[in-house]
């Protein structure tokens, strides 16, 4: 038989493409095949999904340097993660929308509905938001590390990438579990933004290492930076608001 991937000759002896690499499959689709490369995929505690969860949650400079490094099979690769993080927080959105709508309610944490009108679309397109935060995020990082040389703004985006994905992750558990105790997602969100603040601080540490003045000094360089940006950001949106009433 001939590879299905890249047509090489195969002898019927080969698990694998000679010549690409492939795995060689002779048999019909059904689910318990299916199930078993979900589970070879996802839920392998020996290189992928859960191993790189609890590392990067651990000891994130592990996965981190590891994937910068050019290791590539003992963690789940920062496309990959970000993508399975980005399909929680979809469920978790879809299960708040359907079910928990008042955990939604913008005015039971600031008092007013003036946000109300504007949220759906946030909701239906908050990937495209992470995609376009994630490039913002690394600027602010290698602007915060400037003195230090040891990753490039590629690689502060794949730390970036695995950290924001890491804390969606966490983000989307608790608070699909909150929302069935009466909780809020905005008024949680606070917490969970002073964890991700925290954790971040917590991954750039062990990446680097920096002593803890030099970890502070980083810190409110990176807090300036996003002040500045939100201001600037919120000084857009009022006046694109009042423009189209």
């Amino acid at each position: 038989m001939k590879c299905k991937n890249c047509s090489s000759q195969l002898s019927t002896e080969n698990n694998y493409c000679e010549h690409c690499g492939a795995k060689v499959i002779n048999y019909r689709l059904s689910l318990k095949q299916l199930w078993g490369e979900f589970k070879l995929n996802f839920l392998s505690f020996d290189h992928t999904f859960f191993n790189t969860f609890w590392s990067l949650l651990t000891q994130p400079q592990h996965v981190i340097n590891s994937y910068i490094g050019g290791t590539r099979k003992k963690y789940l690769n920062v496309v990959s993660f970000f993508v399975i993080a980005l399909t929680l927080v979809g469920f978790q959105l879809f299960i708040q929308r359907k079910f928990y709508p008042e955990s939604l309610q913008v005015g039971t944490m600031f008092g007013t509905d003036f946000f109300g009108t504007n949220l759906d679309w946030i909701y239906e397109n908050y990937s495209l938001i992470q995609l376009v935060n994630l490039p913002l995020y690394a600027f602010i990082a290698k602007l915060s590390f400037f003195n230090y040389k040891k990753f490039n703004y590629t690689e502060h985006l794949v730390v970036m990438t695995y950290l924001t994905a890491e804390n969606t992750i966490l983000t989307s558990i608790f608070l699909l579990i909150a929302v069935n105790f009466g909780g809020n997602m905005y008024e949680l969100s606070n917490y969970f933004n002073l964890f991700f603040f925290l954790y971040t601080c917590y991954a750039y540490k062990k990446l680097y290492p920096l002593r803890w003045i030099e970890l502070f000094t980083a810190t409110v360089l990176f807090i300036t930076i996003i002040t500045i940006l939100m201001v600037f950001l919120t000084m857009v949106g009022v006046g694109y608001a009042f423009m189209t009433n």
